[in-house]
């Protein structure tokens, strides 16, 4: 394996099985999983329907590719399209979020006839040559070589940059004006304003709502397309949202959309829904050849249908808000934590120094929790559950918690 491969934790930890929203190592310690392998493990391990449906759907045929119509691939793709909010809405499935967003910068680019991308300060969207392109985080962009141009946008971050310390409405204000500065100096047209509406591995960080309704406005005027890269944000997870893009809707829904990880519960499953007119741009052929796997499309669908069944989003609604108040109050008293943000079940707890962060994620893990860690400094802790949480499990986690912060506040 490289040496560039991120691993958690001095001694690593083999996972070898999870049922709910519990996993067990190799040596058969249990532990209480608060990050759900990357927000991937979306409704609960070894799910009976989801594994009723792949271990089903694997004794018919595991694999066509994407020459040939698979059902499950229609039925999600209808499923996924009228969910989306996009009128006239196409579907193209991947087997990632890097891969979907960079079909989401081939469309954008191929639609506008243009390599100039608008992307966020702070941002991550995959580590495919053209995704590392467009990412605002040094901690995850190995080069600056890209086949884009790219120009970054302020507003991702609230609590940080120049404009911390303005009200909501003069912070999106001063973004807006950065947004036309920055416009009226470019040479040519710009394809598109790709943005996270929480920034996951940023940290959970995320502008005041309306930010990107405002952006909108002025992205309208000059036919630049907007990307809402909801790979972390979208089902529900934030609570008061099926996607992140509705926080910010006063403008309609987003031009493109990408999506992947907790769709499928674990399964691979990334994906773009764009406008007809934009999806159909492409003037070549293309194909995946495992995108909407007949496999992966039969966990998705069984997945997604569990998700609206059982109203996840408003349990990451519910407990949700009760496991952030439950944080801020365990945080209130320490210097050690510098903010406590979120929605829905995905919070973000930013510590003083990207040392601490680490010394919680592993005292955190001593005492049987598994989180998340994040930030431009690698100072924010990460957390997002699987949805089906209970308000048992979120205290219990929020005490583990309370435990593994004290234990690092000699690293403050």
């Amino acid at each position: 394996m490289p040496d560039w491969l991120a691993l958690y934790y001095k001694e690593q930890v083999e996972l070898t099985h999870g049922e709910g929203r519990h996993v067990w190592d190799s040596e058969g310690r249990r532990y209480l999983d608060f990050f759900g392998g990357i927000l991937t493990t979306m409704t609960a391990h070894a799910l009976p329907e989801v594994t009723k449906a792949v271990s089903e759907q694997a004794g018919r045929i595991l694999h066509t590719s994407t020459l040939y119509l698979d059902r499950p691939m229609i039925e999600l793709a209808e499923r996924v399209a009228q969910l989306s909010g996009i009128p006239d809405a196409r579907v193209f499935f991947t087997t990632s979020g890097t891969e979907a967003n960079d079909t989401a910068l081939l469309l954008a680019t191929a639609y506008r006839r243009s390599n100039q991308i608008l992307a966020m300060r702070n941002s991550y969207h995959g580590r495919s040559f053209s995704a590392v392109g467009i990412t605002g985080n040094r901690s995850w962009s190995p080069t600056s070589l890209s086949p884009l141009q790219t120009l970054y946008v302020h507003g991702g971050i609230r609590t940080k940059g120049p404009f911390a310390d303005l009200s909501d409405d003069a912070f999106i204000a001063a973004c807006v004006a950065d947004l036309r500065d920055l416009l009226g100096q470019t040479r040519g047209p710009v394809a598109a304003l790709i943005a996270e509406p929480i920034q996951g591995v940023g940290g959970f960080t995320s502008p005041p709502d309306g930010l990107y309704a405002a952006f909108r406005e002025v992205l309208q005027a000059e036919g630049i397309l907007w990307i809402s890269d909801e790979v972390q944000t979208g089902w529900g997870r934030t609570g008061e949202h099926f996607w992140g893009w509705q926080a910010h809707g006063e403008n309609g829904p987003p031009d493109i959309l990408t999506f992947a990880k907790g769709i499928g519960n674990g399964a691979s499953i990334g994906g773009v829904v764009a406008r007809a007119d934009v999806m159909n741009c492409l003037d070549a052929n293309s194909i995946s050849t495992f995108g909407g796997s007949p496999v992966t499309m039969a966990a998705g669908l069984a997945n997604l249908t569990y998700l609206l069944e059982h109203d996840l989003q408003g349990n990451a609604r519910r407990v949700g808000g009760l496991l952030l108040e439950r944080l801020r109050a365990v945080a209130a008293p320490l210097d050690l934590v510098t903010e406590v943000r979120g929605r829905g079940l995905m919070i973000g707890v930013e510590l003083a120094t990207a040392a601490a962060a680490t010394a919680v994620l592993e005292a955190s893990r001593e005492r049987g929790l598994l989180i998340g860690k994040g930030g431009l400094a690698g100072d924010a802790l990460r957390i997002a559950p699987p949805l089906t949480l209970t308000v048992a499990e979120a205290e219990e986690g929020a005490a583990i918690l309370e435990q593994a912060l004290h234990a690092a506040v000699n690293y403050g």
